[in-house]
């Protein structure tokens, strides 16, 4: 192989970023303080723009390179469990579509006792980002 080649194999592969690996799962945490809901607040995705997806990304962890879990409407009511480090992710709970649990069969719109834990159902959960939701309640 000529050297020329072989420097712009070299090139190409500083230039090339390698492939980022997905971030591990991490579930929502709920509970932890004795007088407040395990999740404290209510949300609901935001009207979307037209020509874009449709939907909102739930997501295993809080980044866009963690593994997509589900597709939100706008309109779709959320248990806003608690915010990622740099607050531009929320971690959610929200009852299955078609013929699940409702949002308050959940069980985190109480107090749950002892430290935080991670949410175990019956309801789905994972991570949004914060831009695409507003607070309704709480």
């Amino acid at each position: 192989m000529n050297s020329t080649v072989l420097a712009a194999i070299l090139a190409l592969a500083l230039v090339v970023p390698a492939e980022a690996k997905a971030p591990a799962a991490r579930p929502v945490m709920v509970g932890g303080e004795p007088e407040l809901d395990a999740c404290p607040s209510v949300g609901a995705i935001i009207p979307l723009r037209k020509g874009g997806d449709g939907f909102v990304a739930v997501r295993a962890a809080p980044s866009v390179k963690a593994r997509m879990l589900d597709k939100l409407k706008s309109g779709r009511e959320l248990l806003l469990c608690e915010d990622s480090a740099d607050g531009q992710w929320v971690g959610v709970v929200y009852p299955e579509p078609w013929g699940g649990p409702i949002v308050t069969d959940c069980r985190v719109s109480s107090p749950v006792a002892g430290k935080r834990q991670a949410y175990d159902g019956p309801c789905r959960s994972g991570w949004v980002a914060r831009r695409f939701v507003t607070v309704v309640a709480g």
